[in-house]
């Protein structure tokens, strides 16, 4: 993992390398429940997103929400703590990904009881310095539960809204996505020159 302070550039990158892994394609069926979750179980607040964390104790989210933060952090630009990337990563294992909360729970418990087995257990890892926390994921960057906590993390910065993340849209604009709902042509460079369907030679304009 790389200490330095990540750009809008390296954020696209490990967007570009959670597609390429296959991940989300492998994983696309219980990305997709959340819709229907929130269309049937949850109709009625649908576009309201999560107030409140409801599967993560508090000291589990500090942690995870810490992580996270080292991942994409803010400054300049908006981090995943602007985005309360947390909120989507605590909806998501209360629900569509509910059936990866034992496993999840089960690295974050490792990875805490590692921290502590190495820095003392007085002080958790959310409450450590910025330094400390990027050293230490460097130990831990290649393990399975940091690469989750990864994945969920650029899920919750470009998921929509209403599933916990993405606070404000931060994360599309981190990303420079403009939330349109309807877009107008020309759509790009290869149909600037489109003047519209013509109609062929010989043949009447369609009329309704």
């Amino acid at each position: 993992m790389d200490c330095t302070t990540p750009s809008r550039r390296s954020f696209l990158a490990a967007v570009g390398n959670l597609a390429s892994a296959g991940w989300i394609a492998l994983n696309w069926p219980q990305i997709a429940l959340a819709a229907d979750h929130a269309g049937h179980i949850h109709h009625a607040d649908a576009d309201v997103p999560p107030a409140t964390l409801k599967t993560l104790s508090a000291a589990e989210a500090a942690d995870v929400d810490a992580i996270a933060n080292q991942i994409v952090p803010g400054g300049a630009t908006p981090g995943a703590r602007d985005a309360r990337a947390i909120h989507f990563i605590d909806n998501a294992l209360g629900t569509f990904f509910a059936a990866q909360l034992p496993a999840f729970r089960k690295g974050l418990g490792e990875f805490q009881a590692a921290y502590a087995a190495q820095h003392g257990a007085d002080k958790p890892f959310a409450a450590a310095a910025d330094a400390e926390q990027v050293a230490w994921l460097q130990q831990v960057d290649r393990t399975p539960f940091f690469t989750a906590v990864r994945r969920l993390t650029v899920l919750g910065l470009i998921a929509l809204p209403k599933y916990g993340g993405n606070h404000d849209n931060l994360g599309w604009k981190l990303l420079g996505v403009e939330d349109n709902h309807v877009w107008s042509p020309p759509f790009g460079y290869y149909d600037r020159d489109y003047p519209g369907f013509e109609p062929y030679p010989g043949t009447k304009p369609y009329t309704a």
